[in-house]
Protein backbone atom coordinates (compact mmCIF):
# COMPACT_ATOMS: atom_id res chain seq x y z
CA UNK A 1 0.00 0.00 0.00
CA UNK A 2 2.95 2.30 0.53
CA UNK A 3 3.69 2.17 -3.21
CA UNK A 4 0.15 3.25 -4.14
CA UNK A 5 0.27 6.03 -1.60
CA UNK A 6 3.46 7.36 -3.22
CA UNK A 7 1.81 7.35 -6.64
CA UNK A 8 -1.28 9.12 -5.27
CA UNK A 9 0.91 11.71 -3.57
CA UNK A 10 2.82 12.28 -6.82
CA UNK A 11 -0.37 12.94 -8.80
CA UNK A 12 -1.83 15.12 -6.04
CA UNK A 13 1.34 17.23 -6.11
CA UNK A 14 1.24 17.76 -9.89
CA UNK A 15 -0.86 20.47 -11.37
CA UNK A 16 -3.67 19.78 -13.84
CA UNK A 17 -1.73 20.77 -16.96
CA UNK A 18 1.18 18.47 -16.12
CA UNK A 19 -1.29 15.70 -15.27
CA UNK A 20 -2.88 16.02 -18.73
CA UNK A 21 0.54 15.93 -20.35
CA UNK A 22 1.32 12.71 -18.50
CA UNK A 23 -2.05 11.23 -19.52
CA UNK A 24 -1.53 12.22 -23.17
CA UNK A 25 2.01 10.75 -23.11
CA UNK A 26 0.71 7.55 -21.53
CA UNK A 27 -2.15 7.32 -24.07
CA UNK A 28 0.22 7.94 -27.01
CA UNK A 29 2.60 5.30 -25.65
CA UNK A 30 -0.28 2.80 -25.33
CA UNK A 31 -1.50 3.61 -28.85
CA UNK A 32 2.02 3.20 -30.28
CA UNK A 33 2.43 -0.11 -28.48
CA UNK A 34 -1.00 -1.25 -29.72
CA UNK A 35 -0.16 -0.10 -33.26
CA UNK A 36 3.15 -1.98 -33.21
CA UNK A 37 1.44 -5.14 -31.93
CA UNK A 38 -1.25 -4.93 -34.64
CA UNK A 39 1.37 -4.31 -37.34
CA UNK A 40 3.42 -7.30 -36.14
CA UNK A 41 0.33 -9.50 -35.95
CA UNK A 42 -0.90 -8.68 -39.47
CA UNK A 43 2.53 -8.90 -41.15
CA UNK A 44 3.24 -12.23 -39.46
CA UNK A 45 -0.20 -13.55 -40.39
CA UNK A 46 0.22 -12.39 -43.99
CA UNK A 47 3.64 -14.02 -44.19
CA UNK A 48 2.32 -17.30 -42.81
CA UNK A 49 -0.61 -17.27 -45.25
CA UNK A 50 1.81 -16.83 -48.17
CA UNK A 51 3.90 -19.74 -46.89
CA UNK A 52 0.79 -21.91 -46.58
CA UNK A 53 -0.26 -21.06 -50.14
CA UNK A 54 3.24 -21.87 -51.46
CA UNK A 55 3.26 -25.18 -49.59
CA UNK A 56 -0.19 -26.04 -50.95
CA UNK A 57 0.93 -25.28 -54.51
CA UNK A 58 4.09 -27.35 -54.02
CA UNK A 59 2.06 -30.22 -52.53
CA UNK A 60 -0.40 -30.09 -55.43
CA UNK A 61 2.47 -30.25 -57.94
CA UNK A 62 4.03 -33.17 -56.07
CA UNK A 63 0.73 -35.04 -55.97
CA UNK A 64 0.19 -34.38 -59.69
CA UNK A 65 3.70 -35.67 -60.47
CA UNK A 66 3.15 -38.79 -58.38
CA UNK A 67 -0.20 -39.47 -60.05
CA UNK A 68 1.29 -39.02 -63.52
CA UNK A 69 4.14 -41.34 -62.59
CA UNK A 70 1.71 -43.94 -61.24
CA UNK A 71 -0.34 -43.72 -64.42
CA UNK A 72 2.79 -44.15 -66.55
CA UNK A 73 3.89 -47.14 -64.47
CA UNK A 74 0.44 -48.71 -64.80
CA UNK A 75 0.54 -48.26 -68.59
CA UNK A 76 3.99 -49.84 -68.72
CA UNK A 77 2.81 -52.71 -66.53
CA UNK A 78 -0.17 -53.38 -68.78
CA UNK A 79 2.11 -53.25 -71.85
CA UNK A 80 4.45 -55.78 -70.21
CA UNK A 81 1.50 -58.01 -69.31
CA UNK A 82 0.25 -57.86 -72.90
CA UNK A 83 3.68 -58.74 -74.31
CA UNK A 84 4.09 -61.60 -71.82
CA UNK A 85 0.67 -63.01 -72.63
CA UNK A 86 1.52 -63.29 -76.35
CA UNK A 87 4.29 -65.88 -75.79
CA UNK A 88 4.10 -67.13 -72.18
CA UNK A 89 6.91 -69.72 -72.56
CA UNK A 90 9.47 -67.55 -74.38
CA UNK A 91 12.97 -69.08 -74.44
CA UNK A 92 15.67 -66.42 -74.66
CA UNK A 93 18.46 -68.88 -75.53
CA UNK A 94 16.50 -70.34 -78.44
CA UNK A 95 15.58 -66.89 -79.75
CA UNK A 96 19.18 -65.67 -79.43
CA UNK A 97 20.57 -68.77 -81.21
CA UNK A 98 18.09 -68.35 -84.09
CA UNK A 99 18.96 -64.65 -84.33
CA UNK A 100 22.70 -65.43 -84.54
CA UNK A 101 22.07 -67.91 -87.35
CA UNK A 102 19.86 -65.38 -89.18
CA UNK A 103 22.53 -62.66 -88.88
CA UNK A 104 25.34 -65.13 -89.71
CA UNK A 105 27.10 -64.45 -86.39
CA UNK A 106 27.22 -68.00 -85.02
CA UNK A 107 30.90 -68.35 -85.95
CA UNK A 108 31.78 -65.14 -84.03
CA UNK A 109 30.40 -66.37 -80.71
CA UNK A 110 32.59 -68.05 -78.10
CA UNK A 111 30.58 -71.11 -77.06
CA UNK A 112 31.88 -71.40 -73.49
CA UNK A 113 31.01 -67.78 -72.74
CA UNK A 114 27.25 -68.12 -73.32
CA UNK A 115 25.33 -68.67 -70.11
CA UNK A 116 21.74 -68.22 -68.96
CA UNK A 117 20.63 -67.40 -65.42
CA UNK A 118 17.15 -66.95 -63.97
CA UNK A 119 16.32 -64.93 -60.89
CA UNK A 120 13.07 -64.06 -59.14
CA UNK A 121 12.21 -60.40 -58.83
CA UNK A 122 10.19 -58.65 -56.13
CA UNK A 123 7.27 -58.14 -58.48
CA UNK A 124 5.38 -61.01 -60.15
CA UNK A 125 8.11 -61.77 -62.68
CA UNK A 126 11.22 -63.84 -63.18
CA UNK A 127 14.12 -62.36 -65.06
CA UNK A 128 16.13 -64.55 -67.39
CA UNK A 129 19.53 -63.18 -68.36
CA UNK A 130 21.68 -64.46 -71.21
CA UNK A 131 25.37 -63.53 -71.35
CA UNK A 132 27.32 -63.98 -74.58
CA UNK A 133 30.79 -63.11 -75.79
CA UNK A 134 31.86 -62.49 -79.38
CA UNK A 135 35.28 -62.18 -81.00
CA UNK A 136 36.37 -60.58 -84.26
CA UNK A 137 33.12 -58.69 -84.84
CA UNK A 138 32.79 -55.62 -86.98
CA UNK A 139 30.83 -52.58 -85.88
CA UNK A 140 28.33 -53.28 -88.66
CA UNK A 141 27.65 -56.76 -87.29
CA UNK A 142 27.26 -55.38 -83.78
CA UNK A 143 24.81 -52.70 -84.86
CA UNK A 144 22.78 -55.26 -86.82
CA UNK A 145 22.67 -57.50 -83.74
CA UNK A 146 21.64 -54.63 -81.45
CA UNK A 147 19.00 -53.44 -83.90
CA UNK A 148 17.54 -56.96 -84.19
CA UNK A 149 17.47 -57.26 -80.39
CA UNK A 150 15.76 -53.88 -80.12
CA UNK A 151 13.04 -54.99 -82.53
CA UNK A 152 11.85 -57.67 -80.12
CA UNK A 153 9.84 -56.11 -77.25
CA UNK A 154 10.53 -59.17 -75.06
CA UNK A 155 14.28 -58.50 -75.02
CA UNK A 156 16.18 -55.71 -73.32
CA UNK A 157 19.92 -55.13 -73.41
CA UNK A 158 21.23 -55.01 -69.86
CA UNK A 159 24.96 -54.70 -70.40
CA UNK A 160 27.23 -54.14 -73.38
CA UNK A 161 31.03 -54.07 -73.26
CA UNK A 162 33.06 -53.37 -76.38
CA UNK A 163 36.83 -53.71 -76.52
CA UNK A 164 39.33 -53.57 -79.35
CA UNK A 165 40.33 -57.02 -80.56
CA UNK A 166 43.87 -58.08 -79.83
CA UNK A 167 43.88 -60.83 -82.46
CA UNK A 168 42.60 -59.13 -85.60
CA UNK A 169 42.98 -55.46 -86.50
CA UNK A 170 39.84 -53.40 -87.14
CA UNK A 171 37.63 -55.82 -85.19
CA UNK A 172 36.12 -55.75 -81.72
CA UNK A 173 35.34 -58.12 -78.89
CA UNK A 174 31.84 -57.81 -77.45
CA UNK A 175 30.33 -58.99 -74.20
CA UNK A 176 26.57 -58.59 -74.08
CA UNK A 177 23.93 -59.40 -71.49
CA UNK A 178 20.29 -59.47 -72.57
CA UNK A 179 17.27 -60.13 -70.39
CA UNK A 180 13.64 -61.05 -70.68
CA UNK A 181 10.79 -61.22 -68.20
CA UNK A 182 8.68 -64.29 -67.58
CA UNK A 183 5.64 -64.69 -65.35
CA UNK A 184 6.54 -66.05 -61.93
CA UNK A 185 5.60 -69.69 -61.47
CA UNK A 186 3.09 -70.11 -58.66
CA UNK A 187 3.98 -72.93 -56.26
CA UNK A 188 0.93 -74.60 -54.73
Amino acid sequence: MVFLDKIRAFFDATDTKTFYHYMIGYSVGCLLLLGFMLYYFFTTTSSRQKQIKQLNVKRAETVRTILESAQSIEQQRSAVEEILSQIPDFKIAGYFGALLIKLNLKNKEIKEAESTTTSDREDNYRETELNAKFEDMSMKELTELLQALEQNPRISTKRLEITKSKKKPKTIEVQIAITTLLPKIEVS
